[in-house]
């Protein structure tokens, strides 16, 4: 009797392709985050436009379009729960060898170390100053 894959498998094998296609970049003007400051945060957001805005989205709300069909759902920048306690130097080793468990792959040999500071550098544009 054949084995069929679980609800699950069958929901991840269905995102690998839509990640992937995402991956190559967006094509379609969308709202643009919060202002770079650093050079390195300028350098990164072309970075982040190709390689994390179609699972993280623009805005970094973690809404890209291949968001929807990932599980768990991409992090959400915006969130200041996110930020709590978070460093350059966590964000700079889920970037080079991704997050077991999760869709977010490893960039350790696909990016450069300068564009992983790059791209760590505009991801944390995103971070919402201390009130």
């Amino acid at each position: 009797m054949p084995r069929f894959a679980t609800p699950r498998a069958t929901s991840f094998l269905l995102a690998v392709p839509v990640v992937l296609l995402a991956a190559c970049g967006p094509d379609r003007p969308a709202a643009e985050p919060t202002p770079a400051t650093s050079p390195a945060a300028v350098d990164g957001k072309a970075v982040y436009e190709t390689r994390c805005s179609p699972c993280h989205g623009m805005g970094g709300a973690g809404d890209g379009p291949a968001a929807a069909a990932i599980e768990p759902k991409p992090r959400n920048f915006r969130d200041p729960a996110f930020w709590a306690g978070r460093t350059a130097e966590q964000l700079r080793m889920v970037v080079r060898q991704g997050r077991p468990g999760t869709m977010m792959a490893p960039f350790a040999g696909i990016l450069s170390d300068r564009e992983i500071e790059a791209v760590v550098g505009y991801i944390e544009t995103f971070r919402r100053p201390a009130s």
